[in-house]
């Protein structure tokens, strides 16, 4: 089973500590990437967020939004600091600015509260401990409706690649059909010229047979066609046998399946075949387009 990069969970859990709600958010990106928009004072928290994803996430960049919401009576883990020693410094800077400049005015307390550094919130280790426990059960319950969301999406994707890879079968029996009437086409089409030239004369049959037989050897495709046939099966049992992590392995089958697309294109100019194998191409693009939203 196959699961899209893209996708979205939330949740959100009344505890002692107010009401935390968690919010992920993944988008398509080679590599897994998590960011975290810490609670105030949380150092730990982006750390502790590997540890609930791994197992689960493989590629994408993920985004995760925590809230805490207070409530009255709740238990508070803030610890507030006030810096006195930075108070007086901007007190004391204050003054001297306004005996320099010869402005009036008193210094308000509000005035200096208000600026970076006088007072700070943060929360301890040990109350982060606290926390935690009932923020990861939060973010647990988010990311379990983010992988529904993704499972579902990764469904509506192989559905579309099968469509895709039965359309690139049915291409591939047009080609098939066309490949020996290519032959016996140069085969006819050698022989009338060398009629017209000569003049009426009937071609020698040995030379006539060497160059069928060297256009032939030239144009044959049916090793092309085996390895494509061979490309369409075992993506299809990565599609359904594979539990995670397949993008890159599909985009690698991808590529193989294009190659030999290109090679098939390359040896056989007839109509026919040059036809299916743009509808081929066009197929296997539009399924490397899609992979990019694989995990």
């Amino acid at each position: 089973m196959i699961r899209s990069m893209t996708g979205f969970g939330g949740s959100a859990m009344k505890t002692p500590y107010g009401e935390i709600a968690a919010e992920i958010k993944t988008l398509n990106h080679k590599s897994l990437s998590i960011t975290c928009n810490p609670l105030n004072g949380f150092f730990l928290l982006e750390e502790r967020l590997k540890d609930v994803f791994e197992g689960k996430l493989f590629r994408g960049k993920v985004f995760v939004r925590i809230t805490r919401e207070s409530v009255p009576g709740q238990k508070s883990l803030q610890k507030i600091q006030v810096n006195e020693g930075v108070a007086r410094e901007y007190a004391r800077k204050i003054r001297k600015v306004q005996k320099d400049l010869g402005l009036e005015g008193d210094i308000q307390i509000r005035d200096i509260i208000s600026f970076p550094g006088v007072i700070e919130a943060g929360v301890g280790s040990r109350e982060e401990d606290k926390l935690w426990p009932h923020i990861r059960k939060v973010l647990e319950a988010a990311l379990d409706k983010l992988m529904e969301f993704r499972d579902k999406e990764g469904k509506r994707l192989a559905k579309d690649f099968k469509a895709r890879l039965r359309a690139i079968r049915e291409n591939l029996r047009e080609i098939k059909k066309y490949e020996k009437q290519t032959v016996a086409e140069f085969r006819k089409n050698l022989k009338k010229t060398i009629r017209e030239v000569a003049k009426g004369a009937e071609p020698d049959r040995g030379k006539l047979e060497e160059e069928v037989a060297l256009f032939a050897k030239n144009c044959d495709i049916a090793e092309e066609i085996t390895r494509l046939e061979g490309h369409i099966e075992e993506y299809l049992d990565l599609i359904d046998n594979t539990e995670t992590d397949i993008g890159k392995k599909l985009d690698f089958m991808a590529q193989e399946m294009q190659r030999e697309a290109n090679t098939i294109g390359a040896k056989s100019g007839a109509f026919s075949i040059s036809k299916a194998v743009i509808e081929i191409k066009t197929e296997i693009e539009k399924i490397r387009e899609q992979i990019r939203n694989i995990e």
